[in-house]
């Protein structure tokens, strides 16, 4: 059964991202600079992001359970992000001359499409090769693949009771090893530190969340309740604390998208506000829309300032949004399924041939 206000909090995560990356995200490339950057729904809209996080830890703890073997469970997740992964990146690739204004620059060669459609951005480090980004914000995608191999072999080949305490020994190990390296500085923290970084444990404490409190919601064990609330304090704690000094806003501001999460199981007014249309719409086109919104929306604010100066400045995101809006909804309501029917045709078909 679809647990469907999930999808009313994708709505909401990448809505904040979208306004992040509008008004705070780039500041050096809008036309309106950083007049809008410190708004806190703009300046934290980042959050969205651990709140993906989070969604993506309980909805995979569930998928985990209805998928019997490795192999299944990793496919069912290829087909769930490659279609349109695939789709965006031709998309954007082919529209390079047109948003030229990209704050990620244009890449100048092929190889740029390689870290999304194989959902890694090892290959720099595998072949020492330099592969410019195609869109910086597939970050995310990257560390959601590394989080579904590792569930996925913990849950599979040493059992489904490892999988929460494995997730927590990985964030609890980055932290430890952050924190002593900062005082120490010993060669072979560094070393362990890499790997951990090398893996994106940081960001693990978000995942292992979301799976302890669907521990949660299953049994309705307060332990895992408690448990779920320490690991989102500690997660919360030391969000961004690589790229900025320990900062409250961060803190409450994380605290907060977590306490949406958790409050969305327990009232039905908050369900309702959650299953609401225009939430379930932006849930809809949440990934496609993560995909292709980032450059493409900068530049046409770039755009818009120069084809409708009469505007006002604060206006400036709104037709960028409307139509990378538009175009997600095309990707995931009409592409994004015909191509995931083609690829599950053609997986069959081989199978078939096989036996």
């Amino acid at each position: 059964m679809r647990i469907q206000h999930l999808d009313g909090l994708r709505g909401i995560a990448i809505i904040l991202v979208v306004l992040f990356h509008a008004y705070a995200g780039w500041p050096e490339h809008v036309p309106y600079g950083s007049t809008y950057a410190e708004v806190s729904i703009f300046k934290l809209g980042w959050l969205g992001v651990e709140l993906f996080f989070l969604v993506s830890g309980f909805v995979i703890a569930i998928t985990l359970e209805k998928t019997e073997s490795f192999k299944h469970f990793i496919y069912k997740r290829w087909l769930r992000l490659f279609p349109a992964m695939l789709i965006a990146s031709v998309l954007i690739y082919a529209t390079l001359g047109i948003f030229h204004e990209r704050p990620d620059g244009i890449p100048p060669n092929i190889f740029s499409l390689l870290p999304g459609l194989t959902f890694t951005n090892w290959w720099p480090k595998l072949f020492n090769f330099e592969i410019p980004h195609l869109e910086i914000a597939f970050w995310t995608l990257y560390i959601e693949f590394k989080f579904y191999v590792i569930a996925g072999v913990t849950y599979y080949f040493l059992g489904r009771k490892f999988l929460i305490p494995v997730l927590v020994f990985l964030f609890a190990s980055w932290v430890i090893m952050y924190s002593s390296y900062a005082l120490l500085e010993f060669e072979l923290l560094r070393v362990l530190l890499s790997i951990g970084n090398l893996l994106s444990l940081k960001h693990f404490g978000w995942f292992a969340a979301g799976s302890i409190y669907y521990s949660y919601y299953k049994t309705g064990e307060r332990k895992w309740l408690i448990a779920s609330w320490l690991l989102i304090l500690l997660s919360a704690t030391t969000v961004r604390i690589e790229v900025e000094a320990f900062n409250y806003a961060n803190i409450l501001g994380a605290l907060a998208v977590s306490t949406l999460f958790i409050l969305s199981f327990k009232h039905t007014f908050l369900q309702r506000i959650l299953q609401s249309k225009i939430l379930l719409f932006f849930g809809l086109i949440s990934y496609p829309l993560y995909l292709i919104h980032n450059n493409a929306m900068i530049s046409m604010i770039i755009k818009t300032e120069t084809a409708f100066p009469w505007l006002h400045p604060f206006l400036y995101p709104y037709p960028a949004i409307i139509c990378v809006v538009l175009i997600a909804y095309i990707i995931a309501k009409h592409l994004e399924p015909q191509l995931g029917r083609l690829l599950r045709f053609k997986a069959s078909d081989r199978r078939y041939k096989t036996n």
